[in-house]
């Protein structure tokens, strides 16, 4: 109950709901910033899965009892008649079995137990992947080389409570970007070839699209969906500069960076038609802006950077990509996989039949899953037709 409280609250909390929407001050200071990562949703998991375990723990030396023919109170008694005519009514309704003990789908009175194993497995995970979960997203234009673990690389990180404090040390380098490409069965999508590396090999070159990701030492990383224009700087001591303009209307795209010195400043690049348009956004002109004024921004023109001089080298686009850590995430699969055969078992109707003699009488004690009444019945009519006492 706490748990579901907890999830219907959260999931409706318009932080959450809109991406890159912030939170306020006091849902961080309560941990509700990030809801299914605080410590509160997390000691509710680990509460279910503790519930779930006591719930589990000892189901099996019950069941395993119930299969050797150790059957419960209640079980239904078939009497009246020998025991080779019991035996035989219980196989035509499929028990099997050579001795006193017959068993219907003897697999299937295990199903109760795989479901909570399932559940305890997949609860586990949930947890493991709350609390050590990372994610982010970054934007790189063509040509550009960013360090994941670098000073501003990555935004909108979440990440848990048990999580590196650091994103992956993880090199990325986009070598080409398409923004309009068109794949089967999705919308208007994307695709980039990038350089990734880890440490200090030579790093690999893929293909990403929405469709497919890739994972490279423990990390996943994801084509994006958002994509803007990029200026491409080249400032004196600094070398290439990279500056991404975030659309400020449908033809209007802006960008606020501090200059060498700190000097704040301002671009603004403006298109023909709209930025995304398939056709094209036809011809585009930049302006700058600081203290001193605005001023047009044409390829190769020099102009001050702040402090620093600086020309336009090109106009470009930049791609947007996420990366994930997700430790838990197998054992969440895992759980998903053994709750599915706990299901699917349940479909079979178990069944432990024990055929004694006592009393001078033969009778058959029979516990079943479900339509134990059912059976009772058809044995009354088979014995009464029969000429049974």
């Amino acid at each position: 109950m706490y748990l579901a409280a907890l999830s219907g609250v959260a999931a409706w909390l318009p932080w959450v709901r809109a991406s890159g929407l912030g939170a306020p001050a006091w849902a961080e200071a309560i941990g509700l910033d990030h809801p299914f990562s605080s410590l509160a949703f997390l000691a509710g998991v680990g509460a279910l899965f503790a519930s779930t375990l006591a719930c589990t723990w000892g189901r099996r030396s019950r069941i395993a009892a119930r299969a050797r023919g150790a059957l419960p109170v209640g079980s239904i008694e078939l009497e009246g008649a020998p025991a080779e005519q019991l035996r035989a009514f219980l196989r035509a309704r499929g028990f099997r079995g050579e001795g006193p003990v017959l068993r219907r789908h003897a697999a299937a009175l295990w199903a109760g137990w795989v479901l909570h194993v399932g559940l305890l497995v997949l609860v586990a995970g949930v947890g493991v992947q709350q609390a050590f979960h990372d994610g982010a997203n970054f934007e790189l234009a063509e040509g550009e080389t960013a360090r994941l673990d670098g000073p501003g690389a990555v935004f909108q990180r979440e990440r848990g409570p048990l999580a590196p404090r650091d994103a992956p040390a993880l090199e990325a380098t986009l070598l080409a970007f398409d923004p309009y490409l068109r794949q089967e069965g999705y919308a208007p999508d994307r695709r980039s070839r990038v350089l990734l590396r880890a440490g200090a090999g030579p790093g690999r070159v893929l293909d990403l699209d929405r469709a497919e990701g890739t994972r490279i030492e423990g990390v996943d990383v994801y084509q994006a969906i958002p994509t803007g224009y990029a200026l491409l700087l080249d400032v004196a001591g600094q070398g290439i500069r990279s500056v991404h303009l975030h659309a400020d209307g449908p033809r209007r795209a802006t960008a606020e960076v501090a200059a060498p010195g700190g000097a704040p400043m301002r671009f603004v690049l403006e298109a023909e038609r709209g930025l995304d348009d398939r056709s094209g956004a036809g011809a585009i002109s930049v302006r700058m802006g600081s203290a001193a004024g605005e001023a047009a921004l044409g390829i190769g023109a020099p102009f001050a950077f702040g402090l620093a001089p600086a020309r336009l080298v090109a106009v470009d686009r930049w791609a947007g990509f996420t990366y994930e850590r997700s430790p838990g995430m197998p054992a969440v699969l895992a759980g998903f996989a053994v709750v599915l055969a706990g299901c699917v078992l349940l479909v079979f109707p178990a069944g432990v039949a024990r055929i004694e003699h006592e009393g001078g009488r033969d009778v058959a004690r029979v516990w079943v899953s479900r339509g134990g009444d059912v059976l009772a019945d058809e044995w009354r009519s088979e014995r009464d037709g029969g000429g049974g006492a």
